[in-house]
């Protein structure tokens, strides 16, 4: 293993996932694809609720999931913390349709576990099937863009291959981007999902292997 690899794994392997309060700045953007005043929102593998809970803080209409009991009993707990309106279900990513018929404004899908090593276009399809006319899915991951299977599980997916499978599904790629959420977040919240930012962070990535934030926005297209 590499000298960056072993750096980027023994963080992880000490801190795990680490969910910033400013990511309410990247919640903020994407709230803004939507012309609604009041936008419906499917949170997908929404664990306990970090980013449900930005979202509902914001204005908009939550319903969110997990396969995990144990994770949407601990959002289920938080609710009255967060003195929230989301709703949360138990339910498998792997059948949508099992569980909803509505359709929705944005659909949001970070670090979603059936996607972690293997983009399933059949699954996808299957939830581009549930947005709204006018609606968006938002395919949140974290890659140092290698193409590689990370020590801690998830692949470093290159932007070509989210790009060539969003691209053989029925949607229509309307923006990439890519950013760190140490600086860009914290700092330059305004670059967030910015075209500038996301060629500096795709160079950066490229040459120190450091993992950053790659975010699709697609939208279904039903000339398909």
């Amino acid at each position: 293993m590499k000298l960056a690899d072993k750096i980027i794994h023994s963080l992880y392997i000490k801190k795990g996932f680490k969910y910033y309060p400013e990511d309410k700045y990247l919640i903020e953007n994407i709230l803004k694809l939507s012309k609604k005043e009041c936008p419906k929102i499917l949170d997908v593998g929404c664990g306990s609720g970090h980013y449900s809970f930005l979202f509902d803080k914001y204005g908009a209409k939550v319903t969110a999931f997990d396969i995990d009991k144990f994770l949407i009993e601990k959002a289920s707990e938080k609710k009255k913390e967060h003195n929230s309106n989301a709703v949360f279900l138990i339910a498998d990513g792997r059948f949508p349709e099992r569980r909803f018929s509505e359709k929705f404004d944005i659909i949001f899908m970070s670090g979603f576990s059936l996607f972690s090593t293997n983009l399933n276009k059949e699954i996808m399809e299957k939830y581009l099937s549930l947005l709204d006319s006018e609606g968006k899915l938002v395919f949140a991951h974290t890659t140092n863009l290698n193409g590689l299977v990370r020590e801690t599980g998830p692949k470093n997916y290159r932007v070509e291959d989210v790009k060539k499978f969003f691209e053989s599904s029925d949607c229509k790629i309307e923006k990439i981007y890519f950013y760190d959420r140490h600086v860009i977040i914290k700092i330059l919240h305004y670059f967030v999902l910015n075209e500038f930012s996301t060629k500096m962070h795709i160079l950066i990535s490229k040459m120190t292997k450091l993992p950053c934030s790659l975010i699709f926005i697609v939208k279904f297209d039903s000339k398909l």
